[in-house]
């Protein structure tokens, strides 16, 4: 008997500490088969034992407990979980419980897709949305209400068509983010050095639950609404009732099917299996519900879920092998990354054979190295991922973590505070060589019309382009006989790369794609040291002084320029003829100095985003539009809306004569 209490406890730690991760942090560390393998366990012997199971065991509880970090808010109707069906026969008993609960043969089930997201419950008061929390512990979530207003699925009035609503309604449904969202993510996350999200309900949560509202919008997330808590029995009789209501006030619902068996009800779950890598989102399953509301109502529920529904789980897809070597992995930003050459294995009717690590954090905490024996799965039914390894060595060989890029053999370097390593060697590393280039050529850097993706992609596979600096050194003779390089194209591209030479200093800087030399950064710095030499000898100390330039930045910095091949590459865009125009130093006392500035029309000795460039790098503020913080408003030709609304406000009018005279003032 101590025996099994001991192994209870074990279980119940665990589960909490799964739980905490899973609802609290969202970085769960097992996946959704294990997780439930060990309740099922824990609701097994806690019957073996046959004694009163305490409230806060994780076979009574919902969730985790209400982080700190959010306000608490109580729902006015508790937001259970489900229980889970993995096998058909778990399916059969269910519907065999509900019939003879009801006392009918075949009541009408609805079927709808499990999405594998973020539960809410979101509050309307007379309509207008008033609170949005999460699940929390199943009665009082974490308020989220700033976030949820970000998601355009969610409308903040109820489009009630002039149909009765509840005083107060509670709408619960799930927030999730599309394949393509997250994959979009991931790839950000890669390029800034970040820890990619191992699924997009890990995703999903973790955007949800941002401090700062605006990263949430920028995260591209979606709902769908499945149900209602408090005032929802006043809206309908059934649930598929209730989705058409709710479709009916404006939220986006799932396409739902109706089901009177067993029989039904699987074969719709096998369905939806085959179309689940089909469809834009995740979905782990799908869900029964008895669909009359008055039937539930006589079912009730238990401590955790209701009795009158239940989600049927799709099998976890993840399969064990072994690593035969670990790789490193040059990203199209210079981050490099483990990867695991592994023994080919079939996950989810793929072939895998290579699978990423992410980071040096995630390779150690894994555990993984060659002969390891590995549990692999596709995260999101994508992207291979080791969840682990099993059965550790201890005197197994850890991987030796790279010196220099296996890529290019430039210094790699870490920063402080991240967990991502990097190739210093970014403008001669042949692994970051497209990127670089599309950045380089791009509209905000040196601007070379025609040069675009395509054309780049195939200059480097031809072997045309292998730096930046053989832009200014190309062969054009070469394209004559490629598709749609015509004669005269062939002289645009010519001559829009001469024109690229007599760029402005800050354009240069951007163009070389330092790390945290964004736009404002390179004008900043261009503002400051005038030419470029000043800017590749600047110590620590100096680029400190720069507005805006802090610690990181100024490493990023110092980084980039100290390294050799980056050296290399700028004298040879140099000797080509490359000539960054060295900028007029900002002067305290010009007359624009400090001011916003509005240009507006067309000018005829100069291009209006030179112009603002050449004014930013004297201290001017040069804003997009007309407003009552507007100082001057330079008008060329054909000014439209922007003059009038200057004249509206009162502001100071200038043109060309005058901003030229500014531009070259001494």
């Amino acid at each position: 008997m101590n025996g099994l209490k001991q192994r209870i406890d074990a279980l119940r730690t665990q589960l909490i500490e799964h739980n905490y991760r899973y609802y609290i942090l969202d970085n769960p560390q097992i996946g959704d088969a294990e997780y439930d393998r060990q309740l099922r366990e824990l609701v097994s012997l806690e019957q073996e034992l046959g004694e009163p199971v305490p409230a806060d065991s994780p076979t009574q509880t919902v969730g985790a407990p209400v982080s700190s970090t959010f306000a608490a808010r109580v729902h006015g109707e508790p937001l259970l979980s489900l229980a889970n069906a993995f096998e058909d026969d778990e399916v059969q008993a269910f519907v065999r419980r509900v019939c003879e609960a009801i006392g009918a043969a075949s009541p009408r089930f609805i079927i709808e897709p499990k999405v594998d997201g973020l539960a809410v419950n979101l509050r309307y008061e007379q309509g207008q949305l008033s609170i949005a929390a999460t699940r929390g512990d199943g009665t009082t979530g974490e308020d989220v209400t700033d976030n949820i207003r970000t998601i355009s699925d969610i409308p903040w009035q109820l489009n009630t068509a002039g149909l009765p609503v509840p005083d107060v309604l509670e709408v619960r449904g799930e927030v999730y983010m599309s394949k393509q969202a997250f994959a979009a993510l991931n790839e950000r996350q890669d390029a800034e050095g970040a820890s990619p999200f191992a699924n997009p309900r890990n995703a999903a949560a973790g955007s949800l639950r941002q401090l700062d509202a605006r990263v949430t919008a920028r995260r591209g997330l979606c709902f769908f609404a499945y149900g209602a808590g408090l005032g929802g029995r006043e809206l309908a009789a059934s649930q598929s009732q209730l989705l058409a209501r709710l479709a009916d006030f404006g939220f986006a619902v799932q396409q739902t099917a109706m089901a009177d068996g067993v029989d039904e009800l699987l074969a719709h779950y096998h369905m939806l299996q085959q179309q689940r890598p089909e469809l834009p989102y995740e979905i782990d399953g799908v869900v029964y519900k008895l669909d009359d509301f008055a039937l539930q109502s006589r079912l009730g529920a238990v401590a955790r879920s209701p009795r009158w529904a239940i989600a049927h789980k799709f099998p976890a897809e993840e399969v064990q092998t072994t690593v035969r070597d670990i790789i490193w992995q040059v990203g199209r930003t210079g981050v490099i990354t483990p990867v695991a050459d592994m023994q080919p294995v079939a996950v989810g009717g793929v072939m895998v054979s290579r699978a990423t690590l992410h980071n040096i954090d995630e390779l150690r905490r894994k555990q993984v190295y060659a002969g390891a024996r590995v549990i692999v799965r596709r995260a999101g039914d994508v992207i291979p991922e080791v969840v682990g390894a099993v059965d550790v060595d201890p005197d197994a060989c850890m991987p030796v973590i790279p010196e220099v890029c296996p890529a290019c053999q430039a210094s790699v370097f870490r920063i402080e505070g991240e967990v991502a390593i990097r190739c210093s060697g970014g403008l001669s590393c042949p692994a970051q060589l497209t990127e670089r280039l599309c950045h380089f050529v791009s509209r905000g850097a040196m601007d070379i019309e025609g040069m675009g993706d395509k054309l780049i992609a195939r200059l480097v596979d031809e072997g045309l382009l292998a730096s930046i600096a053989d832009v200014y050194e190309l062969d054009y003779s070469a394209l004559g006989g490629w598709q749609g390089m015509g004669e005269k194209k062939i002289a645009n591209l010519q001559a829009a790369v001469a024109e690229s030479k007599n760029r402005t200093l800050a354009r240069f800087l951007h163009a070389l794609g330092i790390r945290h030399v964004g736009t404002a950064t390179a004008t900043g710095l261009a503002s400051h040291f005038g030419e470029l030499d000043a800017v590749m000898g600047a110590d620590e100390e100096a680029l400190l002084s720069v507005p805006d330039v802090g610690p990181e930045v100024a490493a990023s910095i110092r980084s980039f320029f100290a390294e050799a091949h980056n050296r290399d590459v700028i004298h040879r865009l140099l000797a080509a003829g490359v000539q960054p125009a060295a900028v007029k130093l900002a002067a305290s006392n010009h007359p624009l100095a400090g001011k916003t500035v509005v240009l507006t029309g067309s000018f005829a000795s100069i291009q209006r985003r030179l112009a603002q460039e050449q004014l930013r790098a004297l201290g001017v503020k040069p804003a997009g539009s007309v407003s009552k913080n507007t100082d001057v408003l330079i008008a060329g030709e054909k000014a439209g809306s922007k003059l009038s609304k200057a004249r509206e406000l009162g502001v100071e009018i200038a043109d060309e004569v005058q901003l030229i005279a500014w531009l070259n003032w001494q």
